[in-house]
C-alpha cells in the first residue's frame, strides 16, 4: 500500500528521498498540485464579488471547498467554518476576538507543557494587555498531560483551556474529549489545536464538543498558507470581527459599517482560493484512503525506529513508550538527542545521505526547557513512508557516529 502511495508524491518518488518531517509540513500528492494549477490554469476569477460566471462558479467552488471541510470535521453547518492562513492564524484569531472580550483580570487560561509557541504567544501578548493568568498542566513522567493537575488547575476562574490534540515533539494524544467536558464543567471554552491530529486522525467536533478546533492544510498533504478554525454557531456569531477590509461587511458608511454575517466577516479580504481548493482536494485524497491501516502503518515503521535505535547507546529518546507494545495515545513522532553529537550537526549529515530530518525545539521551547534539553531531532513518519526511510536513517545515524565521532 506504502508503495502505491508514495508514487503519488512526485517530490520525494522522483529525487528518492526519505523524508522524516512531515510533523513540520507533509508532501504534496499530485492530485492536489494538479487541482490548484488547474484553478489557475482556467478558472481564477475573485469570489462573492463578480456577476459574470467565471466568477460564480470560482465561488461556488470556494463554498463547495466549505462543505467538505465541514464534513470531515463532522460539523452541522458549514457556516462554522473559517477560512484562514493556518491554524496559528486560527489561534489568533480566537484571542484577538473572542479572548479580548472575555478574558480580564482575575480570570485564568489554562495551557498545557506540550504546546506549540502558536498556542502560547498569542495568549501571552492579549495577557499583556487584559492582565488575565496563565496556568500549564504539568506532563508526567511518560510526557503525557497530568490529568491530576489538569483537574486541580481547574475552577471557576478559568474561563478557557487551550489545549493540543496531538503533539509535535513527543508524539502523544491529549485526552480532549475528558478535558473538554471537565472544563464545561467549570464554564470554560475549550480551543483544541488540531494541526497535528487531522493528518492521521479522523475528527468529529460534534462528539469532541469543542468550542472552538483549528488545523492547517499543509500538514495534511494540502497547500501552504491555508488553515482552518471551526467554531460553535451561537459563539461565532456574538464574536466580533478579526480584520476588516473586502467582503466582511454588510454595508460601509462614513460614520462606520455592518458586519456580514459568519462565516464571512471573519474572512475579509481575497482569501487563497486555489489554497482552500487545494485543501478540498488534499481531503478527498485523505478519505479515499484506509486511513486506519495507514496509521497503523505508521505506528509500525515509528516502532521500527525505536528498535533500532536502541543499538545507540548515546542516543536518548525523549519520551517515548517504554513497552514494546505501542500505547494507543502514542502516534510515532520521535524526538532524540545524542550525546556526543550535536542535533543540528546530525541533521545536517542525514541530509547528505537523503534523510530529511528536523532539528532544533520545534517551536517548543518551554517543553524543551521541561525535557531539561536544548534541542532536539525528530522523525516524524507519514502514509508515504516507508521501511527503506527506516533504514536509510539508521544507517545514516551509524555514519554519522562513525564520521563525526570516530
Amino acid at each position: 500500500m506504502s508503495s502505491a502511495i508514495r508514487h503519488q508524491f512526485p517530490l520525494i518518488h522522483n529525487q528518492n528521498l526519505s523524508y522524516l518531517d512531515s510533523a513540520a509540513s507533509s508532501q504534496k500528492p499530485q492530485r492536489v498540485i494538479d487541482r490548484i494549477t488547474r484553478y489557475y490554469s482556467s478558472e481564477h476569477a475573485n469570489i462573492h464579488r463578480g456577476l459574470y460566471s467565471l466568477s460564480e462558479e470560482a465561488t461556488q467552488a470556494f463554498e463547495n471547498a466549505r462543505e467538505t471541510v465541514a464534513c470531515f470535521l463532522g460539523a452541522t453547518d458549514s457556516s462554522e467554518v473559517i477560512f484562514t492562513r493556518g491554524c496559528t492564524e486560527a489561534i489568533n484569531l480566537v484571542a484577538s476576538s473572542w479572548g479580548s472580550e472575555h478574558l480580564g483580570p482575575g480570570d485564568e487560561v489554562i495551557l498545557s507543557g506540550l504546546e506549540h509557541h502558536a498556542n502560547i504567544v498569542p495568549w501571552q501578548l492579549l495577557q499583556k494587555k487584559n492582565n488575565f493568568q496563565i496556568r500549564f498542566i504539568r506532563l508526567t513522567k511518560e510526557g503525557r498531560i497530568d490529568r491530576d493537575h489538569y483537574h486541580q488547575l481547574l475552577n471557576k476562574k478559568t474561563k478557557l483551556v487551550s489545549i493540543t490534540h496531538l503533539s509535535n515533539v513527543l508524539g502523544w494524544l491529549s485526552p480532549v474529549k475528558e478535558m473538554i467536558a471537565s472544563a464545561h464543567e467549570v464554564g470554560a471554552k475549550v480551543l483544541v489545536d488540531g494541526a497535528q491530529a487531522t493528518p492521521h486522525l479522523a475528527v468529529d467536533v460534534g462528539e469532541l464538543d469543542a468550542d472552538f478546533y483549528g488545523f492547517s492544510s499543509h500538514k495534511m498533504c494540502g497547500p501552504t498558507g491555508v488553515g482552518v478554525l471551526w467554531g460553535k454557531q451561537e459563539i461565532l456569531q456574538q464574536m466580533a470581527p478579526y480584520q476588516g477590509g473586502g467582503d466582511m461587511i454588510l454595508s460601509v458608511t462614513t460614520e462606520g459599517h455592518e458586519a456580514a454575517q459568519i462565516p464571512h466577516k471573519f474572512e475579509a479580504g481575497t482569501p487563497h482560493i486555489a489554497g482552500v481548493l487545494g485543501l478540498e482536494e488534499a481531503i478527498h485524497f485523505l478519505k479515499d484512503l484506509d486511513r486506519p491501516s495507514l496509521l497503523r502503518h505508521e505506528r509500525h515503521l515509528a516502532q521500527q525506529v525505536m528498535e533500532g535505535l536502541t543499538e545507540f547507546k548515546d542516543v536518548a529518546v525523549c519520551h517515548a513508550p517504554e513497552s514494546q507494545e505501542i500505547p494507543d495515545d502514542w502516534m510515532g513522532t520521535i524526538s532524540l538527542y545524542h550525546q556526543k553529537i550535536h542535533v543540528h550537526d546530525l541533521a545536517c549529515f542525514l541530509d547528505q545521505v537523503g534523510v530529511c530530518v528536523r532539528a532544533g525545539h520545534h517551536c517548543a521551547m518551554p517543553l524543551h526547557k521541561q525535557l531539561g534539553i536544548g534541542a532536539t531531532l525528530r522523525v516524524s513518519l507519514y502514509i508515504y513512508n516507508n521501511q527503506k526511510d527506516i533504514e536509510r536513517f539508521l544507517d545514516g545515524l551509524g555514519q554519522a557516529e562513525k564520521s563525526l565521532i570516530g
